[in-house]
């Protein structure tokens, strides 16, 4: 593997080599009011091509004087903004052989109604419907002014966010990329990611309910592609958040976070770090009943108190060599370690009918460390105008360890004990090594089309290890039926092309095709039993798209995906949930596949109509399974059969009831069934959302907002309705640029999971529990520099870092 990586990196090093060349020409000038003569620094300059694509910009320097290097021989346009000025537009033409353009001194003249009448022209929809997704413009809605990435996205069409901190669209998971490439989070590490992101920083939001064939085929439920705005003007730009929040239950449970983003941009380099650290104490509850066939019902309460920190360092750069060779690097690290403890009466009762025949006291204790750390290296040549072949190396690590100890004491309803105590403590070790390298490269046909093609390789090596120990007279002993050591290893080739075409100004064609080769080895050592899978899937994509008018939009697309199980699916290690439920994986588990079929409809700016169905064979589900000597419920993962969703959706996006309110909406209903050949159910699917904001006096908005999501069946498991009702006020201050908000989230405490079985396994059973959803928070962010875009590269992440549990 060293050897691989050494040919990979040597390889990439003489790629990338700069070539020694002459300089490139120079533009300069100054810009001055016209009326007085001051120069007006900090003025806004950007250099177009004929296509008006921008390959160049700066900000004027405090006298009023700029310039643009490394330019090549063409023609370009110049344009000079400053707020409160007119537009200046210069046409220039640079000739091979010269080295400086002095365009002499710019003169801008002060006009405000000829500036907002340009604003409002060039204005961009909030909702865009593009061929294959749906492109929210975040800079133009005016309600996410103030909001962090996650509030955003909750505003998006279709999007929800789950008790895991896991995106959902259209009550489906998705996956979250970040600038074309994915962000490797989920549940809880995710949740802060996009907690710390300012919204102010991100451009638009790209809705992929059914992605291409460029993109990886895992991920039944889409992609959402957060795009931020990226620097061109040079200097120092960024932004500084930070929270504080409360958590009220039977006390008070407290919690910080916090974000620094600093970018720097010079005519050759363009880098950002960002780091994010949070604290947070907090609590689960979980409460069951079950329901025996031999009459016996089993009753436990369990409340854990638990703290979390967490700390999130991510560093990227883009070196532009020329102005056909862009190399770069990717950091991402994160380190957090949670824990959490059992209160007094954590414990069941067993009952025979209405009679208390036991009862157990359970102390809990957990500790849980997770590290990751990843690289990417990146390189992009541009052969011509919308030609390019993008190279990417990625490597990820993580390492989790969990320890777990819980003591069960059994009395009888007089108090005494009724049996030995059952003691234990177990003591586990992930380590995940993932190995990946993709080329893509793009051109156009035909003056109407466009080609993308591409390879990818993957490897990843998982070790798992678990030391279950007992309790027995004073002494621990190694439970050998419990522990186990499981290493698996999947290698994943691909390639894949896809073809776009425009025979008319209404009429847009693309399809593809993708081809994944996985080659698995799951070897189970403790139990001496080695799982092998071969597997080739092919995965065509088609959409069609077509546009009778500038007010409507019509999409039709079809697209094959899997899922494949992720690591902590695949470990046949237990791990608790509550005092009597446990989890365990199967190495034996095979990939979800789903057939997706999307019918869209947009009607002018705020209004969108979908039909949509999901066809999903071998749903990966957790099944049910009761041991019978202890009554202790299991949770093993498998393949249930099949899913299906048939449904349609009708969304609104910043509509203006009012020129002080503003309006969000969506809702998504389907029947949706879970079948297989010893089970069948199907029920209303309903899930939706809305945000009302509400422009007040002063730069104050106030916001009111919920979700809402019906029961499902899931398997054998009967999911029950939930929602959110959350309501908050923020100020802008600083022309916009500072913002202090306070937000209540899930008043109504609504936000919980519920589950239950009725059928084949269990005569009843019941499951609820509540975390720090209740909550009060209070936000401070103030953004600073320059944030002029240009075109965001499509470099960096691995699917397969995806499928790693963070432990939530």
């Amino acid at each position: 593997m060293l050897n691989k990586f050494i040919c990979l990196f040597t390889a990439f090093t003489l790629v990338t080599a700069p070539v020694f060349s002459k300089a490139n020409p120079t533009v300069t000038g100054k810009i001055i009011e016209k009326e007085s003569g001051n120069p007006l620094g900090f003025a806004t300059v950007s250099l177009h091509t004929d296509q008006n694509k921008i390959v160049g910009g700066t900000t004027a320097m405090d006298d009023g004087t700029f310039q643009i290097e490394r330019l090549e021989a063409g023609k370009y346009s110049l344009k000079v903004s400053f707020i409160g000025f007119r537009d200046t537009l210069v046409n220039l033409e640079i000739v091979n052989g010269s080295e400086t353009l002095n365009l002499g001194t710019l003169k801008l003249s002060s006009d405000a109604v000829a500036l907002k009448s340009a604003v409002i022209s060039a204005k961009v929809p909030v909702i865009e419907q593009k061929l294959d997704k749906i492109v929210m413009n975040v800079s133009e809605a005016v309600s996410t002014e103030g909001s962090n990435a996650l509030d955003i996205l909750r505003k998006a069409p279709g999007v929800s966010v789950d008790p895991s901190g896991n995106i959902l669209l259209n009550g489906r998971q998705v996956q979250v990329w970040i600038d074309g490439r994915p962000s490797n989070l989920s549940g809880a590490d995710l949740e802060s990611l996009l907690n710390g992101t300012d919204g102010s920083t991100i451009d638009k939001l790209e809705i992929i309910a059914h992605p291409s064939s460029r993109y990886d085929a895992a991920g039944s439920g889409g992609i959402i592609n957060i795009k931020t705005k990226r620097n061109f003007a040079k200097g120092i730009s960024g932004s500084v958040r930070g929270s504080y929040n409360v958590a009220p239950n039977n006390k008070l449970y407290h919690g910080a976070d916090g974000t620094l983003t600093l970018g720097y941009r010079s005519e050759k380099s363009n880098t950002t770090v960002s780091y994010s650290p949070r604290y947070a104490d907090g609590y689960n509850s979980f409460k069951t009943k079950t329901w025996m066939e031999n009459g016996y019902t089993l009753e436990s309460n369990s409340l854990l108190e638990r703290y979390n920190k967490y700390h999130g360092l991510r560093i990227a750069s883009d070196f532009f060599i020329n102005k056909k060779n862009i190399a770069g690097f990717i950091i991402n690290g994160i380190a957090s370690n949670s824990a959490d403890s059992s209160s007094a009466d954590t414990g069941s009762r067993l009952y025979s009918g209405d009679e208390l025949t036991e009862k157990t006291a359970t102390s809990i204790k957990n500790r849980f460390n997770y590290g990751n750390i990843s690289f990417n290296l990146n390189y992009t040549h541009i052969f011509k105008e919308g030609t390019e072949l993008t190279l990417n190396g990625d490597y990820y690590y993580y390492d989790m360890v969990r320890k777990t100890g819980q003591e069960n004491y059994f009395s009888n309803p007089a108090g005494a004990e009724s049996r030995v105590p059952y003691i234990f403590r177990s003591n586990s070790d992930q380590f995940v090594n993932i190995y990946s390298v993709k080329a893509d490269f793009e051109t156009p046909l035909w003056k109407k089309g466009k080609l993308e093609s591409g390879v990818k390789w993957a490897e990843s090596f998982t070790d798992n290890m678990l030391l279950r120990e007992y309790k027995q007279n004073g002494n621990w002993i190694k439970n050998q039926s419990l522990s186990s050591e499981f290493d698996y290893k999947e290698d994943i080739a691909a390639a894949y092309f896809s073809l776009s075409y425009q025979p008319s100004e209404k009429w847009t064609l693309k399809g593809g095709l993708r081809g994944e080769l996985t080659l698995a080895k799951g070897e189970w050592v403790s139990a001496d039993t080695l799982t092998s899978k071969k597997y080739l899937d092919l995965f065509p994509t088609l959409f069609i798209g077509f546009n009778p008018d500038k007010n409507t939009r019509l999409g039709l697309s079809y697209t094959k995906r899997i899922q494949r199980p992720n690591f902590e699916q695949l470990n046949p290690q237990r791990f608790y949930i509550d005092a009597s439920s446990s989890a365990v994986g199967n190495p034996d588990i095979l990939p979800e596949y789903s057939h997706n079929i999307n019918l869209s409809l947009g009607i002018g700016k705020y209004l969108n109509f979908g039909a949509r169905a999901d066809i999903i064979r071998k749903a990966i589900v957790q099944n049910p399974v009761i041991e019978e000597e202890t009554g202790e419920k299991i949770f093993l993962w498998e393949n249930f059969g099949k899913q299906n969703f048939f449904g349609a959706t009708v969304s609104v996006t910043e509509f203006p009831v009012a020129k002080w309110l503003i309006i969000n909406g969506n809702v998504f209903v389907a029947n949706m069934s879970t079948e297989n050949p010893d089970y069948s159910k199907s029920s209303v699917y309903v899930n939706g959302n809305i945000n009302t904001t509400i422009l007040l006096p002063a730069d104050f908005k106030f916001e009111v907002s919920g979700w809402y999501q019906s029961g499902l069946p899931y398997g054998y498991l009967d999911i029950k309705q939930r929602g959110d009702l959350s309501m908050g006020i923020k100020k802008s201050f600083l022309e916009n640029r500072g913002t202090i908000s306070l937000y209540a989230n899930d008043i109504l405490f609504t936000n919980n999971s519920r589950v239950s079985i009725k059928d084949r396994i269990l005569s009843g059973y019941e499951f609820e529990s509540h975390w720090r959803s209740r909550r009060v928070t209070l936000t401070l962010s103030y953004r600073f520099g320059q944030s002029k875009g240009f075109k965001a590269r499509k470099v960096g992440g691995s699917d397969e870092a995806r499928r790693v549990s963070a432990g939530n």
